[in-house]
């Protein structure tokens, strides 16, 4: 494992923001269930929810690891998700107009109000900049993350937001934690990354040199990782 020599305290916290920072409230599933039955048939979170999960790890796999999706969809982002919601709604052979509820998912998703900020972590963040440590967000999203962060008071504490829809690059590729150290001016063996995912956050951290520490709200991982429920947690682990 790269990164912090034991007792070091890091000059940078790189933090993932889906499920680390925010959560979407309600699910995404929930929202689609409740907005594609006003388009036609009713369908319920349950029906939505696994087809929702199989769609998006499947376009996940479509494309070269790394690279960023949305570059790489010809039309960028919105068809990406226009080709999302076709898809989900193949599967669940629903009738609902696809470009009409696209406009509205779209539109829903980028609301802050849709999203809830995890509640220990303005505490976490703002302890962070009073003692000194610069934080970066370093996010697989499409580019409307930045506005967002802006809507949901969280970007007065980040001191960078590298978005992979604006980089081109997108986690697990180191090159994306890389290019957030650079602009922090600091050395991967300085920092540590916190987020949720063994693949995307853990590893990718890991592979450029950086401390990881994955964020396992649910208890869902084994012990082979450096792990925390929760950002306090982390927290007290790194610096308590």
């Amino acid at each position: 494992m790269g990164g912090l020599v034991r007792g070091q305290k890091p000059k940078v916290v790189l933090v993932d923001v889906g499920g680390t920072l925010i959560e979407a409230v309600p699910s995404p599933p929930e929202v689609y269930a409740e907005t594609l039955s006003r388009y036609g048939p009713a369908v319920s979170p349950a029906e939505v929810a696994p087809v929702f999960t199989e769609v998006w790890q499947e376009m996940t796999q479509e494309h070269p690891l790394g690279l960023d999706r949305y570059h790489l969809w010809k039309g960028g982002e919105r068809a990406w998700w226009g080709a999302f919601l076709r898809r989900v709604l193949e599967r669940l052979h629903h009738p609902a107009p696809w470009q009409e509820v696209l406009d509205e998912l779209f539109a829903t998703f980028a609301r802050p109000e849709r999203w809830r900020v995890y509640p220990e972590a303005f505490p976490v963040l703002k302890q962070l900049k009073e003692n000194g440590v610069k934080v970066g967000a370093v996010s697989n999203w499409d580019s409307r993350l930045p506005q967002l962060l802006h809507g949901l008071g969280l970007a007065p504490l980040l001191d960078v937001v590298v978005v992979s829809a604006l980089e081109g690059v997108e986690k697990p590729n180191p090159e994306i934690f890389c290019r957030a150290l650079q602009r922090l001016g600091v050395s991967a063996a300085e920092a540590t990354h916190w987020g949720d995912s063994p693949l995307d956050d853990y590893r990718g951290a890991q592979a450029c040199g950086i401390f990881p520490l994955l964020i396992d709200r649910h208890g869902l991982f084994f012990d082979s990782y450096v792990r925390a429920s929760h950002l306090g947690e982390a927290y007290e682990l790194v610096f308590g």
